[in-house]
């Protein structure tokens, strides 16, 4: 059983490499997918609000990646790298 998505005006579609990421290989719908990814925000936010962030800190590519592993890295194995698939959006 796999990742079979419907995508919404504005959602970036996912590749079948990129399905391959996936930590989580029992989720198997969208809705199952925006839960654990929501999961992982809700936790962020409680460490941005621990810190004190200053312009030079949160302008940098090792804060955006590392921002992007924290929101998403319980989901993905690539979390918090660049992604390697172009993507256009329609």
């Amino acid at each position: 059983m796999g990742l079979n998505l419907t995508y919404l005006k504005g959602q970036t579609p996912l590749d079948e490499e990129e399905k391959g990421g996936l930590k989580i290989k029992s989720i198997s719908t969208r809705a199952e997918l925006d839960e654990f990814e929501q999961k992982n925000i809700e936790e962020v936010l409680l460490w941005t609000l621990n810190k004190k962030w200053t312009a030079d800190k949160v302008f940098t590519i090792d804060f955006v990646c590392t921002l992007h592993k924290k929101m998403y890295g319980e989901v993905w194995k690539w979390a918090g790298t660049f992604r390697k698939s172009k993507k256009i959006s329609a």
